[in-house]
């Protein structure tokens, strides 16, 4: 009886299909990180003139095709062209949205009060613009580490996000070496399309940082600590709520403070 064999070449093809079918593909890190947008909590430790200020949530944000919930997010980075080692790991960026008030009252020249952080883009002024440069390491979490740039166009408003403007200038916010990830951590503001599942599959071309710290030495000095923005519980954000109107209240009702000069 005649036996047949089978070919070399199919036996090779055959386990490539089986060692294909046993990985796990979900594992696999992608060496490329697609445009979107990095939605970031501001944190203890972030401050403006050395006075500490704390974020202010935007609650939503429209990323062109209306209006989305952003959790406790109070600054949005739009990372506008794909990035991949060789000749591409810079993005051009842009800061998007940036919201903080003075964590106590204050006088930055308008009076002895809350004063807020906002970006002169959002009146139509000059746009807050700056690269990310993303390095790729091996497999794993973290998938490698980035540096970035902004040079941030801002006003400093008395009393409200829209009061009167005490100071308008610019600060040049940069940072080195801060990890990041493919996956986002625990509890994190996820929008398919804006800053998950980017690819339209997976999370492989993703982008989400490990906390950071960027600074302008001044002046004004400032400081501005981030963490990925995440989803409070219903109980927490309403705490939160509760804390920031009892804080302007507070800053509203004080007049004899001594007002310190922050900006010589």
């Amino acid at each position: 009886m005649k036996v047949r064999t089978i070919p070399h070449t199919l036996v090779v093809a055959l386990l490539g299909v089986i060692v294909t079918l046993a990985s796990p593909i979900t594992s696999r890190a992608e060496f490329i990180v697609n445009s979107g947008f990095d939605l970031l909590h501001s944190k203890p430790g972030t401050s403006f003139g050395g006075v500490p200020f704390v974020g202010v949530p935007l609650g939503t944000f429209d990323f062109g095709s209306g209006p989305l919930g952003t959790g406790n997010a109070d600054t949005i980075v739009y990372r506008i062209v794909p990035a991949s080692p060789g000749a591409a790991p810079i993005t051009r960026a842009e800061l998007v949205a940036l919201q903080l008030m003075s964590a106590d009252p204050v006088n930055f020249g308008l009076g002895l009060g809350t004063y807020f952080v906002t970006l002169q883009s959002t009146r139509g002024g000059p746009l807050s613009s700056g690269f990310v440069s993303i390095n790729f390491g091996s497999e794993g979490v973290p998938h490698g580490t980035f540096d970035s740039f902004f040079d941030v166009f801002f006003d400093l408003r008395f009393g409200s996000l829209t009061g009167p403007i005490a100071l308008s200038g610019n600060a040049l916010l940069t940072v080195v070496d801060v990890p990041w990830s493919h996956f986002p951590p625990p509890n994190a503001v996820e929008i398919v399309g804006v800053n998950t599942f980017l690819n339209g599959s997976n999370r492989l071309t993703d982008f989400f940082p490990d906390p950071f710290t960027e600074q302008h030495p001044g002046p004004p000095a400032t400081i501005h600590s981030v963490s990925t923005a995440s989803v409070p519980a219903p109980s927490t954000l309403a705490l939160a709520s509760i804390g920031i109107l009892s804080l302007v209240g507070f800053a509203r009702r004080s007049r004899n403070r001594v007002s310190p000069e922050f900006l010589s």
